[in-house]
Parts: structure tokens; C-alpha cells; sequence
């Protein structure tokens, strides 16, 4: 992990919730800033302030090196078109590996899969976030580029489409949500950067463009990490659609370039290209994807799913078997305790590591139908144990198991909300879609209407109901000709 560096807060006398202040001198994390960004009794003006401060410390500690953006505005087109040749180039030679019979070179199994979908999900659920300050300046043509990434990033207002609609789904399907809030700070800070980015402004654009610039390029690690989820049977929609839309001839990575050359005018030409470059650094803050995959770590992951366990099971267990003196309810007391449990159960041979799960006493309670905790682990968490019991990191004709069996826990069965709270929440959103539809028609102008739904569009806001209806009428006002129906 990645260390971080604490980040000073800006206090305000207005509303703020009480888990990001809660004294004077607080010094949040970067899950605390994330968590202020996102959250809706925040006012914006706080968010703008912090958004000010916070990206003003990131951009001093910015040091240039050989990767960096190029000084010359000119150079900067073959800069980026070297680079996705070469990415694709590599991926060729990937290719060309896994059909002479190579393995998996990202995930060797459905769990390593996992951990890396969890370590990323913060970053995926800002999504396009950067861009958001943007949308309040529809009448700047020159902003339009922009804008319309942002909006594309939205899905156009189509939950389908949407992308942190899309990965939010994906995480739902695979039963992995609940361990995204159990992650360390360090994979908060590249997405607190983007959301700051998101209430930075106007007086940002140069650093908003650089950055842009950078997370619109086509990465080596999409592609291969788009193919190998496919194999491994996991939903790649989310990755799949960055490889059809970041391509540097028409897609966002060649309208980056363009909102560069169009803002370039507006500035004086030194100031422009080093601030568009200190933004394109900031894509270099926290951990990255490749990091994250060079570092999948099942044990650890293991160890999240058991305690997060102890704290339903802790008190459903019999006291007559024990484990230096201590009742399983016992150790499960205490989830700091859990890791000490594990090796307990590996030592006492109740787990046997690098060997078939079904030699292990433990994964035969969990998964066997006449198993004392059958139906207490989702799939994705038995299948996590199995892989981390089994270690296929180091069998390379592993293949993912089909013996993991579907069960459905008391608890799971009702992870929906009943019918008549889907009716309330329906007719709420029918209400609050009304209302907003009424402002609308009664705003004299495009500005005024541009204004009404810009909030909408916020990164906390966008892949509900009311942000998905606010997306499609904004596009509908800006770009027509992007939506096949009509609002």
C-alpha cells in the first residue's frame, strides 16, 4: 500500500456531516474527502473550497520526468498516438502469448479477478467526474468537447449506459459492494483527486484538460484486463465500453485533444502548457491499476470476508470446540483476531492450504449442503476461500472451479427492498422529476434552464433517477443530436 500524506481541512460554519468534521483540527483522509465530495448536505460552496486547497498542495508536489507531458503543444498529438500505438502493440504480442498456449497474466482466478474489481471500484464510481465542473458553461462553445465526454461518461441519462450505473451493477451482480468499504485510505486518493477536479472550476480548465488528456487514453491494462474477465466468465461491459469510446481517432481520447487545442487561445502559451502538464500528472497520484493487479492478494482478501463474518456469526457457534482455550464465538468476538484464527485453523489442519479445498474440514462446513455453516458465505466469498486454499497462482493450468454450489443465505434473501417500498421510492422519484420538469418550463431561458439541471449532473447525483431524467434534458438542450428519442 501506497503511503499518504494527511491533507488539511477547510472548516465552514454551514452544514456539514459530522463524519468528515468532527473538531476543529481535523485532518481528513482521502476516504474522508472522498466521502465529503459525494456527500448531498455538503454545500458546494465547502466542496469548491476544499476542491481549492486539496489540489493546490497535489499540484506543488508535481515533479516532471521522461513519461510526462511534452512542452511543446505541438508535440503533444504524436505524444499520445505514440503511446496507444505502443499499447496496442503490446497487446498484439499478449495475444499473440495466450494463443501459443499462455496462461492468464492478470487474474489467475475468479478471486484475483475480485480483488482487483473491489481495490479499483472507488475510482470507477467517480467516473468521468473531472469533467463535471464543465457542464454550468453550456454557452461556451469552445467547452462543448468537453462537455459532451462528461455527458457520454453519463451515458446521455441512460442507467445502461451510465457508467458508474454500469460498474455499481457489477459489483451488485458478483456480491462484492460490501468490501469496497473496507479498503485502505491509499485506494482513495486518485479518486478524491478526480472528484476535487469536479468543483475545481473554471480557474482549473488548463489542469482539467491535462488531466483529461491522460484518462482518455487507451491503457494496456484495459485491454488485457477486458479479455481476461470474458474468460473468467465475469460481465466486462464496463471495460469493453472505455476500449470502443477512448480510441484516438473519434473517440474521447481524440475530443481531449481537441478541447486542448480550443482552450489553448485563451491562455498565454507558458502558463497553458505547464498547467495542462501538471495535469496530466495528477493521473500518476495514488495507486494504479497495474499496481493493483501486481499486488492481488488473496490472503488479505480472505481475511475481509471471515471478518466481516465475525461480526453476523459470532454468537451462533457452539462452545465446545475450542482454539488455545477460546470458543469460535470467541475469536470471532473480535474481528483484529480473526487473522491469528485463520492460521489457527491452518495450523490445526482444519485448513490445508495449496492442497483441494475438499481436504479441508473448514471449506467442507461451508460448502457442503450438510455443512454446519452452509449457506452463511455468498458464492463469491466461498469462491474467494477456495482460491485462496487452492493457491492457483501457482498451477498454470488452473481453471476456474465449478464446484463452488449456489446457496442462498437468510440474509441474502431479502438484500431487496420489498415491493412496496420499490412503490415508494418509484412515486418519490416520479414527484421530485415533476417538480424539476415544472422548473423547466417555467425558466425563461436556455441559461436559466442550463442552471436548473446542472446540479443533477454532480458526481453524487448523476446515476439516480432524477440525475439520469436531468442528463437526458440537458443533452437534449445541448446535443439533440446525440439522443435517438425524444424527452
Amino acid at each position: 500500500m501506497r503511503l499518504t500524506e494527511s491533507i488539511p481541512l477547510i472548516h465552514s460554519s454551514q452544514h456539514t456531516s459530522q463524519t468528515h468534521l468532527a473538531k476543529q483540527d481535523a485532518v481528513p483522509s482521502y476516504a474522508q474527502l472522498f466521502d465529503l465530495f459525494l456527500d448531498p448536505m455538503v454545500s458546494t460552496q465547502l466542496k469548491q473550497q476544499q476542491s481549492t486547497l486539496f489540489l493546490k498542495q497535489q499540484l506543488q508536489q508535481i515533479h516532471f520526468n521522461e513519461q510526462s507531458l511534452p512542452q511543446d503543444i505541438h508535440q503533444i498529438g504524436n505524444f499520445l498516438t505514440t503511446q496507444h500505438d505502443q499499447n496496442c502493440q503490446l497487446f498484439q504480442q499478449y495475444l499473440e502469448r495466450r494463443q501459443q498456449g499462455g496462461t492468464r497474466e492478470y487474474f489467475y482466478s475468479p478471486s484475483a479477478a475480485y480483488d482487483f474489481l473491489i481495490k479499483v471500484a472507488p475510482v470507477k464510481r467517480v467516473d468521468g467526474s473531472w469533467l463535471y465542473s464543465t457542464t454550468q458553461y453550456a454557452e461556451h462553445p469552445h467547452l462543448h468537447d468537453l462537455i459532451l465526454i462528461y455527458l457520454e461518461e453519463l451515458g446521455l441519462g441512460s442507467a445502461q449506459a451510465n457508467h458508474v450505473c454500469m460498474y455499481n451493477q457489477l459489483l451488485e451482480q458478483l456480491k462484492l459492494s460490501k468490501f469496497v468499504d473496507l479498503l485502505e485510505d491509499a485506494y482513495f486518493y486518485q479518486p478524491a483527486i478526480q472528484l476535487a477536479l469536479a468543483y475545481a472550476g473554471q480557474d482549473m480548465l488548463p489542469e482539467i484538460i491535462g488531466f483529461n488528456l491522460g484518462y482518455e487514453q487507451l491503457p494496456l491494462h484495459l485491454l488485457i484486463s477486458n479479455y481476461e474477465l470474458r474468460e473468467l466468465g465475469i460481465d466486462p461491459q464496463y471495460f469493453n465500453v472505455h476500449i470502443t469510446i477512448d480510441n484516438a481517432e473519434s473517440g474521447h481520447a481524440s475530443s481531449a485533444l481537441d478541447a486542448l487545442y480550443r482552450l489553448a487561445p485563451f491562455y498565454p502559451a507558458d502558463e497553458f502548457i505547464e498547467r495542462v502538464r501538471k495535469g496530466y500528472a495528477l493521473n500518476d497520484c495514488g495507486i494504479s491499476s497495474t499496481e493493483v493487479i501486481n499486488n492481488i492478494d488473496l490472503k488479505a482478501l480472505t481475511l475481509k470476508v471471515m471478518q466481516n463474518k465475525a461480526l453476523v456469526g459470532q454468537s451462533i457457534h457452539s462452545d465446545r470446540c475450542q482454539f488455545k482455550g477460546r470458543s469460535i464465538n470467541q475469536w470471532l468476538s473480535h474481528p483484529d483476531d480473526v487473522a491469528e484464527f485463520l492460521d489457527l485453523l491452518i495450523e490445526k489442519n482444519w485448513i490445508k492450504l495449496n492442497q483441494d479445498p475438499t481436504e479441508s474440514r473448514f471449506w467442507n462446513m461451508i460448502q457442503s449442503a450438510d455443512g454446519k455453516m452452509f449457506g452463511v458465505f455468498s458464492s463469491a466469498e466461498r469462491q474467494i476461500i477456495y482460491d485462496w486454499i487452492s493457491n492457483p497462482a501457482q498451477d498454470p493450468q488452473y481453471a476456474p472451479t465449478s464446484k463452488i454450489k449456489t446457496a442462498i443465505s437468510v440474509r441474502s434473501q431479502h438484500s431487496s427492498p420489498p415491493d412496496h417500498l420499490k412503490h415508494f421510492s418509484n412515486l418519490k422519484d416520479q414527484l421530485d422529476i415533476d417538480q424539476l420538469n415544472t422548473q423547466l418550463n417555467q425558466a425563461d431561458s436556455y441559461s436559466e434552464k442550463v442552471n436548473i439541471l446542472h446540479p443533477y449532473l454532480a458526481p453524487h447525483m448523476h446515476h439516480q433517477t432524477l440525475g439520469l431524467w436531468a442528463t437526458r434534458k440537458y443533452t437534449q438542450l445541448l446535443f439533440p443530436q446525440e439522443l435517438n428519442t425524444t424527452f
